[in-house]
């Protein structure tokens, strides 16, 4: 039961990190149409909102990446 749940837990914190991913590719798109369309303070605005999205991402995957660790120990501790 403990292994599912921390697996629910680890799915979870992948999809949390692919949904910041892709909220961060969008509003990068936007920023480069605005860059482009020379509105330089909506650029600036949506390049700041595509590096916090990444910033999260990358912390979510993170966290999935510490609780697998801590699964594979524990399973390896379990078979010891």
């Amino acid at each position: 039961m403990l292994d599912q749940d921390t697996n629910e837990k680890i799915i979870s914190l992948r999809r949390m990190a692919a949904e910041y991913f892709q909220k961060a590719a969008w509003n990068q798109l936007l920023a480069l149409d605005n860059y482009r369309e020379n509105n330089y303070v909506a650029a600036d605005r949506f390049a700041q909102l595509s590096f916090d999205d990444q910033m999260n991402a990358v912390e979510f995957a993170e966290l999935a990446d510490a609780e697998s660790e801590l699964l594979i120990d524990l399973r390896m501790v379990e078979q010891n």
